[in-house]
């Protein structure tokens, strides 16, 4: 240890000026592994900068590169990086530092998330850093996030403990349908733990209110509805209708899901919808239809459901959510083939899937690909049936799904029937 404690300091000290306080602030980054975007707004250097002193550092052995664009501290050389911090720029140092790539993490984050659901309104808050990440698809803003999801959260937390609460919450807020696509869904209630407690420290009541929903919805995926409520009707304190009408959405949801199929449900669900029609938020109005929609289609009224899915799907064509728009197809692929239009509902379910596999969100593409199923089992096409199905159950038996067991009854069925 003593060994390789001198020849880091030897290396250290043979570092100019500039170099050595770029070297030792890198040791204040919260994650393991780095971008040359996100230690220039950490050092407070411009990226160009940044990349040389990288360079420099790796040529001298004290910063690693596992891969083009990537870099590393080792455990002990980033410990000596830190040590050297205290000694020679104190607490304020680490506490600007971090909350420079704090702020640099929110506003990429945010970046990422319009690329993939552009309606989606993200709260960065200011104006954007400089040498942000760009996003020419959904499928780079998937992997963007996915290669930096532990830094959002080691960042979140950093950024928390050292007192930076308004960026807190507001990456918590903006950041969270990233982790619902990839089923992160524990680290999503963890964030949105984090993001509550620093909305208050931040004394923001706004930032209260969207991690409050924003939790309810990582409870609701989680399974855990009673928790999930709580928080629903907390955020609906808020004075915001977007807010307001995801939180009375997600009641009617929950009511429905709990099989009261009444009129407090769908009420839930109407008033989600006169929340989301004062704030002209076309996108959450055709969420509501959806709703709907699965409720008519859930009691058997299913030209009420059509009606219901292809008006959402209008709304989410106009304002170019394609995402959204594949989610409609699907409900509006279930009402039609009870209505006897299997061919409309297997091009319904086919758009989706593609655009389901294109943003990465396999979730949802299962989705799809159960409703394909059921498509080609009503056209008397068994072999495509086992396709779409066994597709689906590979991606439901990968996460533990129980509805696995559903899915391989019906396989089976189809095997000594087909």
């Amino acid at each position: 240890m003593s060994d390789l404690r001198a020849v880091m300091a030897a290396s250290y000290e043979a570092l100019e000026d500039g170099t050595a306080l770029f070297f030792r602030t890198l040791g204040l980054h919260p994650g393991t592994e780095f971008s040359a975007g996100a230690a220039a707004a950490l050092t407070g250097v411009a990226q160009d900068a940044a990349q040389r002193f990288l360079e420099r550092l790796v040529r001298a052995n004290l910063v690693e590169r596992p891969r083009p664009g990537r870099y590393r501290l080792h455990d002990l050389v980033r410990l000596y990086a830190v040590e050297r911090v205290a000694a020679e720029d104190g607490a304020d140092a680490a506490r600007g530092a971090v909350g420079r790539v704090a702020r640099w993490y929110t506003h990429a984050a945010a970046q990422a998330q319009r690329t993939e659901l552009p309606n989606f309104p993200v709260v960065p808050g200011g104006d954007p850093p400089a040498d942000l990440p760009e996003f020419g698809s959904p499928g780079e803003a998937l992997g963007w996030f996915e290669q930096e999801r532990t830094n959002l959260i080691a960042v979140l937390e950093s950024a928390h403990e050292h007192g930076h609460h308004d960026t807190v919450w507001r990456l918590a807020a903006s950041v969270y349908p990233f982790f619902e696509v990839h089923r992160h869904w524990d680290e999503w209630r963890g964030i949105h733990v984090i993001g509550l407690r620093s909305a208050a420290s931040a004394g923001s009541a706004y930032g209260l209110a969207r991690n409050h929903l924003g939790l309810g919805d990582a409870l609701w995926k989680l399974g855990e509805l009673d928790g999930a409520l709580h928080h629903y009707r907390t955020a609906l304190e808020a004075d915001d209708p977007w807010v307001q009408g995801f939180a009375l959405r997600q009641l009617g949801t929950i009511s429905w899901q709990r099989g009261e199929h009444g009129d407090e449900a769908v009420g839930y669900v109407e008033r989600a919808i006169d929340a989301f029609r004062s704030a002209e938020e076309r996108r959450g109005e055709a969420m509501c239809l959806l709703s709907l929609a699965e409720f008519a289609a859930d009691t058997g009224r299913f030209k009420e459901a059509r009606e219901h899915a292809r008006k959402a799907v209008e709304v989410f064509e106009a304002t170019g959510d394609t995402w959204s728009v594949a989610w409609g197809r699907c409900t509006l692929g279930r009402a039609l083939v009870p209505l006897g239009r299997p061919k409309e509902a297997l091009a319904a379910y086919r758009a989706a899937e593609e655009v389901f596999a294109d943003h990465g969100d396999q979730d949802s593409r299962t989705i799809a690909l159960l409703g394909l199923g059921d498509v080609h089992v009503r056209l008397g096409e068994p072999e495509r049936a086992r396709e779409a199905l066994g597709a689906a159950l590979d991606h439901l038996r990968d996460h533990g799904d129980p509805r696995a067991a559903e899915v391989e009854e019906r396989l089976s069925g189809l095997t000594v029937g087909g």
